[in-house]
């Protein structure tokens, strides 16, 4: 079965990078399925005016950590409501990192709402 998923990929019928976000989200709920549940969870957190910036270049960063040269930073959020992602392009689509755009705005719930779990917390 392997095998056959290798040949495809190799011939171009399945496209690597769907195969990869497919495995990562799967990993992504195996993650979230091990926490235990909260059947009487509700809780509303509005954000209003939020802006996403999607850059090509880290030059656009408007952080200086982010912004400079071999930085490690692959997105930010600030309390001012924005996130700052990297995209790509794909034909005339913009592509953008769902884990990385996920993780920031996690960053921006927490900003309103403490309950919410820091991200950069998660494994401590």
């Amino acid at each position: 079965m392997i095998f056959i998923g290798v040949v495809y990929s190799l011939t171009g019928c399945v496209s690597v990078g769907i195969d990869f976000r497919k495995q990562g989200f799967i990993m992504f709920q195996k993650d979230f399925m091990a926490t235990e549940e909260a059947p009487g969870l509700h809780e509303v957190i509005e954000l209003k005016n939020v802006k996403v910036h999607i850059v090509g270049s880290r030059e656009y960063f408007n952080w200086d950590r982010a912004a400079a040269y071999g930085s490690p930073v692959l997105g930010y959020a600030n309390k001012k409501n924005e996130i700052w992602i990297f995209g790509r392009k794909d034909k005339d689509k913009i592509i953008i990192n769902q884990a990385i755009t996920g993780h920031e705005l996690n960053h921006l719930l927490n900003f309103k709402n403490h309950k919410i779990a820091n991200p950069d917390e998660l494994d401590e």
